[in-house]
């Protein structure tokens, strides 16, 4: 029987799964973003602290990621479409969240529901990776920058528009606005459609229907069908990854720091700008001078790697390097210009930064079946520094005052970042030599 020819559009298709992760992802930090400057109505309407507001907000951010790894699993279990499917129902999750968000009296009601959206973009975050590996299987570092610019682009737009919502509807219509907008994410979901060329790795009737079924035709019990997801789950998460390979817990470690650093500077740039009397619009705009960088930061790595200019680790070093110099020097930023020049800085190593870790991630798994597990891993370790980084430099603005004190402890984050992947990177070079090359470098 002859092979049936896919139709001859669908060559052009993943340039259509490009564009809708960029607008899933333009979603997710541009909302992500637009936390900052939404953090001031927080403090003073919920009469909280900027450390609990840090942390209901930073709570998006953790359990965006906290999920990646079971979401990311799910997604390769439910075969071609089980990407497809999640991030749909992830943009409707996170759609009634934000609008429940609108509707928060306390810090620990706007905790809650922030946390039920970012478990609807988890949803999205990870699974939005598997389409793009079946459509960009030698170009996928370009592929990956191209469509993760979606977030730096949401990062320029978003805030500064929730500025202007906040002046026209009041920080809840703002919240509002933005739930509503996040049912674009499940348009996006919708056109991921995989290629039909794919081949199912397993199916959900491979896994659970006739083909594992006992031969007498019993059928199974729900308790035996439990023990076997369960099972399974375990397998797919490749938790003996961290025991078979060190590199993969090293850069655990490292991915943690840098979402310290993450966290605590999207959502403290707009308030670190409002606490030296700079104007609400203008401290807007550094978030989007910032996203502008991202840009940049995102779409340059992806030819580097792909022309193997620099490899991804010491691409990596030099990104977190000039990320250090750009936050250390905030407390010397007292004027707007200088400020702008930190911000965009910053929000292009972050760009850079966080496109390069998905690649790191891909590199770290080495087989094809474990790449869905380390980007899964990879994300929850950087929300777990999150969780540290948001009310960490919250609660360093309450004891102090100042912002700064903050911005230069995830300055020595990105210090420390550098270090341990230089580190790690001349230990791998010194091992691949032979006796005689190690015998002439002592």
């Amino acid at each position: 029987m002859a092979t049936q020819k896919p139709p001859s559009w669908e060559k052009y298709w993943g340039l259509v799964v490009v564009f809708s992760r960029f607008s899933a992802l333009f979603m997710l930090l541009g909302t992500y973003k637009s936390f900052g400057v939404l953090m001031d109505s927080y403090i003073y309407d919920l009469d909280t602290s900027a450390a609990e507001a840090g942390t209901a907000t930073v709570l998006f951010f953790a359990f965006v990621y906290f999920t990646a790894p079971i979401f990311g699993v799910l997604a390769d279990m439910m075969g071609s479409n089980g990407a497809r499917i999640l991030i749909m129902l992830g943009g409707i999750v996170s759609t009634i969240a934000m609008c429940l968000s609108a509707l928060s009296t306390t810090w620990y009601q706007l905790a809650f529901y922030l946390s039920l959206a970012g478990v609807g973009y988890g949803m999205v975050q990870v699974p939005t990776v598997a389409p793009l590996l079946m459509y960009f299987t030698d170009k996928f570092g370009l592929a990956n920058s191209i469509s993760a610019a979606g977030g730096a682009v949401g990062m320029i737009v978003l805030p500064p528009l929730t500025e202007r919502m906040i002046d026209n509807y009041g920080w809840r219509g703002a919240s509002m606005l933005l739930g509503v907008a996040s049912l674009h994410t499940t348009v996006a979901g919708a056109l991921m459609r995989p290629p039909s060329s794919f081949k199912e790795k397993r199916s959900y009737q491979q896994i659970y229907g006739k083909d594992d079924a006992p031969q007498d035709g019993t059928p199974y019990e729900s308790l035996t069908k439990v023990k076997r997801f369960a099972k399974l789950m375990q397998e797919q998460l490749s938790i003996d990854v961290f025991r078979k390979r060190p590199r993969f817990v090293v850069y655990q470690f490292i991915f943690l720091l840098a979402g310290v650093q993450f966290a605590g500077w999207h959502l403290f740039l707009v308030p670190n700008a409002l606490s030296q009397d700079i104007a609400l619009f203008d401290a807007a705009f550094l978030a989007s001078i910032g996203g502008i960088g991202n840009i940049i930061g995102r779409a340059f790595n992806g030819p580097l790697l792909d022309h193997n200019i620099f490899s991804d680790a010491m691409l990596f070093v030099l990104i977190h390097l000039v990320c250090a110099l750009s936050l250390l020097l905030d407390p010397l930023a007292t004027e707007y210009p200088l400020m702008a020049v930190l911000a965009f800085w910053a929000g292009l190593t972050i760009g850079a930064s966080y496109a390069v870790t998905i690649v790191i991630a891909k590199n770290l798994a080495e087989e094809e079946k474990y790449i869905m597990a380390a980007v899964g891993w990879t994300h929850f370790f950087m929300g777990f520094g999150a969780v540290i980084g948001g009310p960490l430099v919250g609660a360093t603005f309450d004891i102090t005052g100042y912002y700064h004190v903050g911005f230069l402890l995830m300055g020595g984050c990105e210090l420390l970042i550098t270090v341990c992947t230089f580190i790690e990177l001349m230990q791998r070079r010194y091992t691949q030599l032979d006796l005689k090359d190690r015998y002439l470098l002592m």
